[in-house]
């Protein structure tokens, strides 16, 4: 069996613990206190936070994954299916159906697996009052039981037609449910501060901002390779530590490539240097359409600045051995590409430095025009 997983939330051995940040998320939510979970894309952050409320004895969690929302309906839809998420017996589904009269709720049977879900109807749920009645809906069950409420990727709320009236609607309800804990979870930095720094926020300044950096490279390596070891393959942990910081320490790209080194090696193998080319050319296999797709989407000059990222990094983009690197020759000309790549979500910017979304794109682009 892989004992490696991402793209997922992880559970159990799949999941590295981070004895640190898991004791100061819980005290803060046995409290009752609000947090803002901030990091980057694949750092762990909604496993994280699921491991943390699953040891909070005698405390349901609520979990609503935002990604890609777009109207007021689509907000409903994701509460409705975190709560019927949380129990599905009949007594509870028959109250939230009650609770919910205004958007025509209907139980119907999952086709997959049989279970009872519940469906809404799109046209009640379109404006703001379909927003208020599902948060009202919340806040009837936090009456209930303890629970904590999970907001994953809040900040593409800010992507709703009225977003802000949407977003008030939210704080109404949450200012008064001082017993239940909400975590909002982002990955998207100037979003989530549009929405808890900026003054004209409904949520400016509501709840106690976290964030989940780099995990610990000594200890994940030791986790990493004790997975291997169960293969019993040879992990070397020094390539471990300086393959993890070449990914900048996220655990899900880590995840990633280690399912890949995995895959290219056999029982007794070393897990080192050598075997990295073949793991990176495994991953292509499985990913190079895509990059190719999205390399002929791109222009001439971001192409250009893409093949300079990957080979000089993005600390310093307008210095002259980036423009040299890139071919292009006007610093503003690279501002301009790069903004457009951020935009579309290639590339994001961490402090001074611009970095590939995706390490493995940016080692696809590398590896394919290295000159």
């Amino acid at each position: 069996m892989d004992p490696f997983k991402f793209g997922c939330i992880v559970r159990g051995g799949y999941y590295c613990p981070r004895p640190e940040l898991e004791a100061q998320l819980r005290r803060y939510l046995e409290a009752g206190q609000n947090i803002v979970l901030q990091g980057e894309r694949r750092m762990g952050k909604s496993s994280l936070v699921v491991k943390v409320v699953g040891d909070m004895r005698g405390t349901g969690l609520l979990y609503v994954d935002l990604l890609g929302i777009s109207t007021p309906s689509d907000f409903c839809r994701r509460v409705v299916d975190g709560i019927v998420e949380l129990d599905r017996s009949r007594s509870f589904l028959r109250k939230t159906t009650s609770l919910l009269a205004s958007l025509r709720p209907l139980v119907v049977l999952d086709r997959d697996t049989g279970l009872p879900t519940i469906s809404i109807d799109a046209k009640s749920a379109a404006g703001p009052d379909g927003v208020a009645a599902v948060m009202a809906m919340v806040a009837a069950h936090a009456k209930e039981r303890k629970i904590c409420v999970v907001f994953d990727e809040f900040q593409d709320v800010l992507d709703l037609p009225d977003a802000n009236q949407a977003l008030a609607e939210m704080r109404s309800r949450v200012q008064f449910m001082s017993e239940t804990p909400f975590v909002f979870l982002g990955s998207v930095r100037n979003r989530m501060w549009e929405v808890f720094s900026h003054p004209s926020s409904p949520f400016f300044k509501s709840a106690l901002e976290i964030d989940v950096g780099e995990i610990d490279p000594t200890a994940f390596s030791e986790f990493l390779a004790s997975r291997f070891k169960k293969g019993d393959r040879i992990p070397d942990k020094a390539f471990l530590v300086e393959t993890l910081n070449a990914l900048g320490g996220v655990p899900g790209d880590m995840q990633e490539l280690c399912d890949a080194l995995w895959a290219v090696t056999k029982s007794g193998d070393r897990v080192d240097a050598g075997v990295l080319g073949a793991a990176y050319e495994y991953i292509f296999a499985r990913q190079g359409r895509a990059y190719e797709t999205f390399w002929k989407t791109f222009s001439s000059q971001q192409r250009r600045v893409l093949r300079a990222l990957a080979s000089c990094g993005g600390r310093h983009v307008a210095s002259s051995d980036f423009l040299e690197a890139s071919g292009i020759y006007n610093a503003s000309s690279v501002k301009k590409a790069l903004a457009r790549l951020e935009t579309i979500g290639h590339v994001y910017r961490f402090h001074d430095e611009f970095k590939f979304s995706n390490p493995f794109f940016r080692e696809w682009v590398r590896r394919t025009f290295d000159d």
